[in-house]
């Protein structure tokens, strides 16, 4: 919690005194102003926080493509998604998503609103797709949030006006650090993780958030030959290759960076660990059409190689997953928090297996699936024709040590990716290949 909020105080104090691009008031002025006018007219928490952090994606991701000389593109879109990273709830994420598109409606449905806005305003209008085809007003109407985007359009129009006193940031740190601390998990959703090994979050990401991160995971997987992050394969059902996984990718995915090692999924796994957590390892499973399946296993077995006592998995789903295309399953009544009996390859033995209640647990785009490393789980083939990808972070106990490199070496000489592999030489995988389909 307190870690997003001095991350935000970092970036206002580095970043906050620049020009608002083309108009004549700071980067922190107009946001404080916007803030400020939300405040006086009584409006929710969320708009609020919109209105302070509506263009923080100007700031986090000012060396991303631009509008001309008139701030980055698309960065309401980002914006939303740092906010995500850090903790913020979906509807204040949402909010600043939508407040771009609530300049365009308002342009398409009143031509007097087109003649208020600033010059740069006009300018990026351009940029940013011009007013609304009504086809598009008539989606925008839908939304949930319709009347809250509008309010908060007042708010960011209102907001650029000179010598204006400001507040500075520690002003709003209170309805900050309230925001950020509604959004732990609660204690329902606790005792479920502790008394089943699993927890699922609905919605915890929303779909907008998606694109960034299948556009980094796409470009990783295009990739052809030996690369810095590790690519495994499969053999699908009808005799195919096709990419498995990819892991140790957070140097070449920026966006997959700042939701796995940022607070809100680092504050998550802390929880559920009941101390401080540090990523151990990630991946992401893309079970593509004809898919196979994962063999029953638990993961703690998998991960028993630095005298770690627990783990913690945190699984988004970036497509539906159904039991056609292969979602997970978990096992119950074996008990909790021991190892079970298992086959040669530290898979479930078939003993053991047949003797669980097996639960498949469906996920919408955007769900959260948080499961300890004593859950058995195991998952069936991709039988549809549509991709059911996930991405999976593992998290430790920080105290026990930082092993996400050392684990990726040994991994990368024990068990390498197939283009990296000595011709004839025989990789078994052990610890490393546990339970999937890998080649």
């Amino acid at each position: 919690m307190m870690a997003a909020i001095e991350r935000l105080i970092a970036l206002f104090e580095i970043e906050g005194q620049q020009a608002y691009i083309g108009e004549p008031v700071s980067q922190w002025s107009h946001a404080s102003q916007a803030a400020e006018a939300a405040l006086g007219a009584g409006a929710s928490e969320a708009v609020i926080l919109s209105a302070l952090l509506h263009d923080i994606g100007h700031l986090q991701y000012q060396h991303s493509e631009k509008m001309g000389r008139y701030g980055v593109r698309g960065h309401e879109r980002l914006g939303a998604y740092y906010l995500n990273t850090l903790g913020f709830s979906s509807v204040v994420a949402e909010l600043v998503g939508l407040h771009v598109d609530a300049k365009r409606y308002r342009v398409a449905k009143d031509a007097s609103y087109a003649g208020m806005l600033s010059p740069a305003s006009k300018r990026t209008l351009a940029f940013q797709g011009g007013a609304m085809t009504p086809l598009e007003c008539k989606g925008f109407e839908s939304s949930p949030f319709f009347c809250e985007a509008l309010q908060l359009r007042q708010f960011d129009e209102a907001a650029k006006r000179v010598q204006r006193p400001q507040k500075p940031l520690v002003q709003f740190e209170a309805i900050l650090s309230n925001h950020l601390q509604a959004q732990r998990l609660d204690d329902r959703l606790l005792l479920d993780f502790h008394a089943l090994g699993f927890a699922v979050l609905k919605r915890r990401l929303p779909a907008d958030a998606m694109p960034l991160l299948r556009e980094e995971i796409s470009t990783l997987a295009a990739h052809k030959g030996p690369a810095r992050w590790m690519t495994y394969f499969e053999q699908s059902v009808g005799g195919a290759s096709m990419p498995c996984r990819i892991e140790y990718l957070l140097d070449d995915a920026p966006r997959l960076s700042e939701l796995l090692e940022g607070p809100a999924w680092l504050n998550l796994a802390s929880q559920c660990l009941g101390e401080p957590a540090v990523l151990f390892k990630e991946k992401i499973n893309f079970k593509l059409p004809g898919g196979r399946g994962f063999k029953a296993h638990q993961d703690a077995p998998a991960f028993d190689l630095f005298g770690q006592s627990e783990h913690v998995t945190i699984m988004l789903s970036l497509d539906p997953s159904t039991l056609e295309n292969g979602c997970l399953e978990v096992g119950q009544g074996s008990g909790r928090q021991r190892r079970l009996p298992q086959a040669a390859d530290l898979t479930l033995d078939a003993q053991t297996e047949a003797s669980l209640s097996w639960l498949p647990q469906p996920t919408d785009i955007g769900d959260v699936m948080i499961f300890d490393g004593f859950l058995p789980h195991r998952s069936g083939a991709n039988q549809t024709n549509l991709p059911r990808r996930a991405i999976y972070a593992t998290y430790a106990k920080a105290r026990e040590g930082d092993h996400r490199e050392t684990y990726f070496r040994r991994k990368r000489v024990e068990f390498p990716p197939e283009q990296e592999r000595v011709p004839g030489r025989d990789y078994p995988g052990g610890v490393f290949n546990v339970g999937n389909p890998i080649r």
